[in-house]
């Protein structure tokens, strides 16, 4: 009878597990949110770990770098000032201005240099320093208004530029949203894009899907090297994340929440793989989102 008892026992517990397990499944896969393979793309992005208010000069944030392992550094779009915050909380440390007011839209630590991109294609760096006010290194690139860059990252010893809407420079006709690579030692971007897709291949990846199965539009606004995979996060303001593998081949297409993400426009990663976001106050104040590494 013992015996028996316990094998009914053990019988209803395995049978709690697995409907446990499927209700886990289901969980992961029940919202256009959280249609996405999470072995390609190992964050909970329908669910970030933190969310830091940021002072109130942030309300237009956009890009987002790590610098050093305690803080990032970061810009908005209309003031010429890098402000560097503590990673741990968004926490305000001080503020640098390196130009007058315009539109800068992405920046990236390299060694002890920052570069800051503006939405024309000029590229400002200057040294990490205790100053409050520097003179900065400037840059006319073959860019131009038209392109509106917004992304900026470093994939070795280039930088990543992130077109927005036109992907052609120098009247080379590119299809699609293009990300051109920046040589740093002789400050000169490369004559052909690095990568470019379509709105339309995009959505072809997709085709499918029980949830998020169309796009609507793709309009690039940061760009990210993972530094454990060295897959290629491709952020649009529209709420849409491209990953691409290291060759540049399209990996993972993630919805992005829009109760959370009210307009995301930087993207940047710890070295252990936490993945930091940004999002515009949209007449808030603007907020950074921190989001843990789930390895395999």
């Amino acid at each position: 009878m013992k015996s028996l008892i316990f094998t009914c026992f053990a019988f209803s517990l395995l049978a709690l597990t697995a409907l446990n397990c499927n209700s886990i499944t289901n969980l992961v896969t029940d919202s256009v949110y959280m249609d996405y393979d999470y072995q390609k793309v190992p964050y909970k992005l329908y669910a970030p770990d933190q969310k830091y208010l940021l002072h109130y000069d942030l309300e237009e944030i956009s890009g987002l770098s790590m610098l050093g392992d305690a803080h990032l550094a970061v810009v908005q779009d209309e003031l010429g000032y890098v402000y560097v915050l503590k990673a741990e909380n968004g926490e305000l440390v001080r503020k640098i201005k390196f130009a007058k007011s315009g539109d800068y839209e992405g920046i990236e630590v390299v060694g002890n240099s920052i570069y800051v991109v503006k939405s024309n294609g000029d590229i400002y760096s200057f040294k990490v320093s205790g100053s409050e006010t520097v003179a900065p290194d400037e840059v006319d690139t073959d860019f131009s208004s038209q392109n509106d860059v917004e992304g900026l990252s470093v994939l070795e010893d280039r930088l990543l530029v992130a077109c927005k809407k036109k992907g052609e420079i120098n009247d080379k006709k590119v299809k699609g949203k293009a990300v051109y690579s920046y040589n740093i030692k002789e400050k000169k971007v490369s004559a052909e894009p690095l990568f470019h897709f379509r709105e339309e291949e995009i959505e072809d990846f997709i085709k499918g899907r029980k949830f998020f199965n169309k796009i609507h539009s793709f309009d690039p606004s940061a760009i990210a090297v993972h530094p454990l995979t060295s897959d290629i996060y491709w952020l649009s303001a529209d709420k849409v994340l491209v990953v691409l593998s290291p060759a540049f081949h399209l990996k993972e297409v993630v919805r992005l929440d829009r109760g959370i993400y009210k307009q995301p426009e930087g993207i940047c990663f710890a070295q252990d793989g936490t993945m930091y976001l940004s999002s515009e106050g949209d007449g808030a104040r603007g907020k950074i989102f921190k989001i843990s590494y789930k390895s395999n």
